[in-house]
């Protein structure tokens, strides 16, 4: 198996808004209106561009994966994963400026994708979790989000990974994918 490297885009002037993309403006679908007060945007995958990449056909090659976050807690960060099959319509402005500490992350980050080995470090869907030095196999990993990675510029005072993983029992829904922060 192969994962799906997340690395950042350099592209200036306009673009499409359901672009791939940390930060930023999300394209939502339009009933989606029940964030909390202290959830933030972290990523939108248009799962189009990915299709090629997804050599087993883990993830659907349709639609949109959204991640977020509640940080309520910042020593006890939650994760909200969603998957819209559709293609979504509503832009939302401003969607990490009403949670204070979090304004500063409003710039869009495009990004783009290519193949890399299943254990590589960095941002990546998919593959096993980097430097994994547990006695148990990891789980299935769907998102290793490196806040170190150059241009990112989010939670740069963690020395560290996020691993988000599927349900075990279901790796197609993604309504039970959990998050898991290991400091170096």
């Amino acid at each position: 198996m192969s994962a799906i490297k997340i690395k950042i885009k350099k592209e200036k002037g306009k673009h499409d808004l359901g672009v791939s993309k940390f930060f930023g403006k999300p394209t939502l679908p339009a009933e989606w209106n029940d964030f909390g007060d202290t959830t933030i945007f972290l990523l939108q995958i248009n799962l189009e561009e990915i299709k090629d990449l997804d050599k087993e056909n883990k993830l659907p090659h349709e639609g949109y994966l959204y991640f977020f976050l509640d940080v309520e807690d910042e020593y006890a960060v939650t994760c909200d994963v969603r998957y819209y099959k559709g293609i979504p319509t509503v832009v939302m402005d401003d969607f990490n400026c009403v949670v204070p500490g979090y304004e500063q992350y409003n710039d869009e980050i495009l990004i783009e994708f290519e193949e890399v080995l299943d254990d590589a470090t960095g941002t990546k869907l998919l593959g096993v979790p980097a430097d994994w030095n547990y006695q148990d196999e990891p789980r299935k990993l769907l998102l290793q989000f490196d806040p170190l990675d150059p241009g990112l510029g989010i939670f740069e005072f963690i020395d560290g990974l996020f691993y988000f993983f599927f349900d075990e029992k279901d790796e197609k829904s993604f309504e039970k994918v959990t998050l898991m922060e290991e400091y170096s």
